[in-house]
């Protein structure tokens, strides 16, 4: 895996926890993705320890 690729996995998965705790927070509002906020941090974790 490319060094760029890495990076890329990493940006997506801390931009995906980061929404996902904004949302909890109540920083930001997005209905759609509401239900799915546990998904996207268990996805998250997963994509960073994929990208190691």
């Amino acid at each position: 895996m490319s060094r760029r690729t890495r990076f890329i996995l990493r940006f997506v998965a801390i931009l995906l926890v980061l929404i996902a705790v904004l949302m909890e927070l109540g920083t930001i509002q997005i209905p759609s993705l509401a239900p799915y906020k546990f998904w996207m941090t268990v996805l998250g974790f997963g994509v960073l320890l994929m990208s190691r």
